[in-house]
């Protein structure tokens, strides 16, 4: 249940962190401001070169190809939490183990049992807070992604299939795919988390869809494409990963 608290925790400040800025000045090559120049141009101009020039001047394709090209630039951060994923999966035994034996609700029996516990998952390879990490690599990228479309004249008055990309979805559609892709990233990511239970996992695959649905009908389109398409990349890598290391596994068992 934490991982899925932390993902929470991200949509929620993605959402206030948005909401709080000012989108209304538009960006040119010759602002100062740090993050501006450096990082919301550039990504700009990479999203507007593709699609200009493979893409036949279709900046909705473009987010999505880029947005593809940063989860792969990302997978080795979701390769590591995978692994961390099923180190945790294989001491769960043992770490049942621990809370039986420490039941006691004691100071003293539960700094033990902390101190045992992390001293099983650092033996194993077990990093707690990895779970952390791809999520505070994404949250910049998100707010790149979004002041790119909201900020650039040239991407938020792009138009893809019925979209406006840089308006809301009138006819809920993408937002209502979004929170659908969400919904089965999670379900298919919850499926290597070991002891969870169902009705907290089904509980936390619907919250998460409703946020990604609300957060999406007053959305610019272009973002909630990013998102999308992010999340469906993450169901084919989920799937993808798991396969190769079930074979690993089944070789090593050999």
């Amino acid at each position: 249940m934490l991982k899925h608290k932390k993902k929470f925790f991200f949509i929620v400040v993605s959402i206030f962190l948005l909401a709080g800025c000012d989108s209304s000045n538009v960006i040119q090559s010759s602002h100062t401001h740090f993050f501006d120049h450096y990082f919301i141009y550039p990504f700009s101009l990479l999203i507007l070169f593709i699609g200009n020039t493979w893409l036949h001047q279709s900046v909705g394709f473009s987010i999505m190809l880029v947005t593809v090209g940063v989860r792969m630039l990302l997978a080795p951060l979701n390769i590591l939490q995978y692994k961390n994923q099923l180190s945790n999966k294989r001491i769960q035994p043992q770490l049942q183990e621990l809370k039986e034996k420490y039941k006691d609700k004691g100071s003293e029996s539960q700094q033990q049992y902390q101190r045992e516990m992390m001293k099983l998952l650092k033996e194993n390879g077990a990093n707690p807070l990895m779970g952390c990490l791809p999520l505070l690599v994404q949250l910049p990228v998100f707010s790149i992604v979004y002041y790119a479309i909201r900020r650039i004249d040239e991407i938020s008055a792009s138009s893809f299939l019925w979209l406006d990309l840089g308006h809301a979805d009138p006819y809920f559609v993408l937002p209502i795919a979004a929170a659908v892709a969400t919904y089965l990233q999670s379900k298919v990511m919850q499926s290597d988390v070991e002891g969870m239970n169902q009705s907290h996992a089904v509980l936390s695959r619907i919250l998460s869809s409703l946020m990604v649905l609300s957060f999406g009908i007053f959305s610019p389109s272009g973002l909630v494409l990013y998102w999308m398409t992010g999340s469906l990349f993450m169901i084919f890598q989920s799937f993808v990963l798991k396969k190769v290391f079930q074979e690993k596994v089944a070789l090593e068992a050999k």
